[in-house]
């Protein structure tokens, strides 16, 4: 057998190699191994600070793209639910999705699905152009219950790395497919791949070292100390003590030239301060009070205003405008004007304004008023352009609630419509009538010129009933009219009506009763006003009862709520109850419908708003075929001394903006 020599174990190399290290280390002195050590330590420190740092900023960056990666799938899950809506499939966004992966190279691929998982729209299809030939991971073949939406899923190993994005397609709460969106995961990185990232934080590490070595070097040279001499001098003149001098250090040259222009400086700096501090601090104070004087002009005014830049980001608003939009001025300042109009009616608000900035040139700075619908209000909007020497700048939006205004005109115009058409009717009838009888009087029947006669005589009493009823509504509805009140028994008031219509009823053979319960106190009314509401209502009853009913009147004291009760019960032919909501309108007449008796629409009216002012209310309860009654509660104290005077903001319903002042004047003009 040979002899064959064998190599050390590597075992023993190492304690070897550790020894020599050992015995290296000893023999450097101790100020350079703490020199060595601090160098070290340093530059690990801020390696490692690096390294966290950097992968912080990864970690940002990723949930940034991931964050971009799901609004963009949103938004394309929104274009393809509409697409699909409205077209049945998505060619409309072919050309967009094209447009957006040639914008993005990061996109890897859009996919659309429907519900049950069939892919609609591939846009590897559309355009193959990814340089990576790794597969990538169809996720989106997957079945549809799979994966949760919205969320983010990874690709497994093996795959190209991919962040797939699944955000569902819903139109009206109905599922309409998914759409899936892949973003390269390599495309967003700091340093490149892991291998440059740790060749990155080596080389931090030694230019660390380097540099803590030269300084160290340096500080050893006689530099530390004028150094801190000199930043001790900052810190006087940054604490506002100019003129804060510094002897020689006689550290060079260099040093002493910047100890020199240091002590210039603070010299310079404490006469500049005796010269102009004074000065600038009254231009800051006009400044400030300018500011605030504007800031409180801005703020006071009734109408919301709004200034935008060119980018329509809302850079001003008032008390005003943060209420019609219902949010804090915090939520809406520095904000694009979309993100401030997120109800369903206020985005009108960014499509004017995006119109109007769209359209702006210099030749064309003129300004845009229009009226919109926010919500329940109206608002007319004033668009104005903000520019200087013919650049545009930005606008200027100003609001003005005109909800008010448009509900008057709106009760204005209806009211006019209202009595004209009732007019034209008795009106027509009239003129018809008397061109016959002028025209061919003398070739008619006696009889049938008696009977042209009786119904121009009914026609015109129909027209004089009218104009008194709106006359005496438009008395009523007199915002500075108060009644005179005085405390009365509401017997005697209902008392008097039957008296006034009993005649009537007898003709047609109608039985009228009063009943009134126990214990009724007085009440404080205006008695013709009561009277006039109990006859309206007499009136009605007896001419939609039959002949052979029965009318009663029920008068009754409600101590629950402190009111008198007044109900006029028939057993006539009753009101459909889908008449029963616009009973007490203005000119509203079932008769038009199903009944025959003519009338002028108004008495229902004018016993609502009698009683309003009464600060009472009406009721009605009635069925067809089974009768009505109708019911009216008066307060049993006085309504005037329970309650604030009536002022602007506390205008009862009967006093508000349907005073219509003109329809007054035009009552008053039709009854002379």
């Amino acid at each position: 057998m040979g002899i064959s020599s064998k190599e050390p174990p590597q075992s023993l190399k190492a304690p070897r190699t550790v020894d020599k290290l050992i015995v290296m280390w000893a023999r450097v002195s101790a100020q350079k191994q703490l020199l060595v050590l601090g160098i070290l330590t340093i530059s690990a420190l801020v390696t490692f600070t690096a390294w966290v740092w950097v992968d912080r900023a990864q970690r940002v960056l990723n949930s940034s793209v991931e964050q971009f990666g799901v609004a963009l799938a949103h938004a394309l899950a929104r274009g393809g639910a509409e697409s699909l809506t409205r077209d049945g499939n998505l060619e409309g966004l072919k050309y967009y999705i094209l447009t957006e992966r040639q914008k993005t190279p990061s996109i890897v691929y859009i996919v659309f699905c429907d519900p049950s998982g069939k892919v609609l729209l591939d846009s590897e299809e559309l355009q193959t152009r990814n340089k990576d030939t790794r597969p990538i991971f169809p996720i989106f073949n997957e079945p549809p219950g799979k994966y949760a939406t919205p969320n983010v899923y990874p690709s497994p190993a093996g795959y190209r790395p991919v962040a797939n994005i699944a955000v569902p397609m819903e139109r009206n709460n109905e599922k309409l497919g998914m759409c899936w969106v892949g973003l390269d995961s390599n495309a967003f990185t700091i340093l490149g791949t892991q291998k440059e990232t740790r060749n990155f934080l080596v080389t931090i590490f030694g230019l660390v070292g380097l540099l803590g070595a030269l300084g160290l070097w340096a500080n050893y040279a006689l530099i530390n100390r004028p150094l801190r001499i000199l930043s001790q001098g900052a810190s006087e003149i940054a604490a506002g003590r100019f003129g804060h001098q510094i002897k020689s250090q006689r550290a060079g040259r260099e040093i002493d030239h910047v100890v020199n222009a240091f002590n210039y400086m603070s010299s310079r700096l404490q006469q500049y301060d005796k010269q102009n501090v004074d000065t600038l601090m009254a231009e800051r104070n006009k400044y400030i009070s300018e500011r605030n004087k504007l800031e409180l002009v801005l703020m006071s005014i009734a109408d919301g205003v709004v200034v935008c830049d060119r980018d329509n980001k809302v850079q001003i608003v008032n008390a005003a405008a943060t209420q019609l939009f219902a949010k804090e001025a915090k939520e809406l300042l520095g904000k694009p004007l979309i993100f401030c109009t997120e109800e369903p009616d206020s985005p009108a608000i960014c499509h004017i304004v995006q119109a109007f900035t769209d359209t702006v040139s210099p030749g064309t700075l003129e300004p845009v008023v229009q009226s919109i619908h926010l919500g329940d209000l109206t608002v007319r909007m004033h668009i104005a352009p903000i520019s200087l020497n013919q650049e545009f700048l930005g606008s200027v939006m100003i609001m003005h609630d005109v909800t008010r205004e448009a509900e008057l005109e709106k009760m204005k115009n209806e009211f006019i419509s209202n009595v004209s058409h009732e007019l034209r009717t008795p009106i027509t009838s009239i003129k018809t009538y008397v061109d016959t009888l002028c025209n061919h009087g003398e070739k008619l029947d006696p009889d049938i010129y008696r009977e042209f006669l009786d119904i121009i005589d009914n026609e015109a009493d129909r027209l004089m009933y009218l104009v008194n009823d709106v006359l005496e509504l438009s008395r009523i509805e007199e915002g500075d009219r108060e009644l005179e009140l005085i405390a009365f028994p509401v017997f005697d008031a209902v008392e008097q009506a039957v008296r006034s219509v009993n005649l009537m009823a007898r003709d047609r053979e109608l039985e009228l009763k009063v009943t009134q319960g126990p214990d009724v106190p007085d009440v404080y009314m205006n008695r013709e006003s009561i009277e006039r509401v109990a006859i309206n209502l007499l009136t009605n009853a007896i001419k939609y009862t039959p002949a052979g009913g029965t009318i009663e009147v029920l008068i009754n004291h409600l101590s629950e709520t402190k009111e008198v009760q007044v109900a006029v019960k028939d057993n006539g032919i009753g009101i459909p109850e889908e008449c029963l909501p616009q009973i007490f309108d203005r000119f509203y007449r079932v008769e038009r419908k199903v009944h025959t008796i003519k009338g002028t629409g108004l008495g229902l009216t004018i016993v609502t708003k009698i009683i309003e002012k009464h600060k009472g209310r009406v009721t009605v309860e009635s069925a067809l075929g089974q009768g009505s009654t109708f019911s009216f509660y008066l307060p049993t104290g006085n309504p005037y001394e329970e309650t604030e005077p009536a002022g602007e903001d506390t205008i009862p319903p009967a006093m508000d903006g349907n005073s219509l002042g003109k329809p007054n004047l035009a009552s008053h003009e039709l009854a002379s």
